[in-house]
This record gives C-alpha cells, structure tokens and sequence, in this order.
C-alpha cells in the first residue's frame, strides 16, 4: 500500500522534468524514512515498466498504460 501511494505521488511529480535530487528532496517530507536509493529503485522499475523516461539527467512520466496489459 504504501509503495502504491509513493508511486502514484512520484508519477504526479513527474509531469514535470526533474531530477533524482528534486524529487527526493520534494518526497523526503512525505516519506521521511524515504531514502535515495530506494527512489532509485522504484524509477529503474518504472522505466522497464514503461511508465518513466530518463534523458538529460532528469525523470519525466512516459505512456500511461492500461493495468490490464
């Protein structure tokens, strides 16, 4: 549940280009125990799902994808 939530507050952040730092400074208030490399984790996880872009040293959301497929 709580990786669902991050998750879905991490792909609202992303409407936007930023980068591994901005976002960890902008999740830690809302998950302070967050730390940096589990961010990490879950963006790697998200880019082969499909669901973020890396370019530029900045994540952005990709597609959106039907949670059916």
């Amino acid at each position: 549940m709580r990786e669902e939530r991050l998750e879905a507050h991490l792909l609202a952040l992303l409407r936007e280009p930023r980068s591994l730092d901005e976002l960890h400074a902008t999740l830690k208030t809302l998950y302070p125990s967050l730390r940096k490399a589990t961010l990490f984790g879950l963006l790697v996880r998200l880019k082969r799902e499909g669901r973020v872009v890396y370019g530029n040293g900045r994540f952005l959301a990709g597609k959106e994808q039907d949670p059916d497929s």
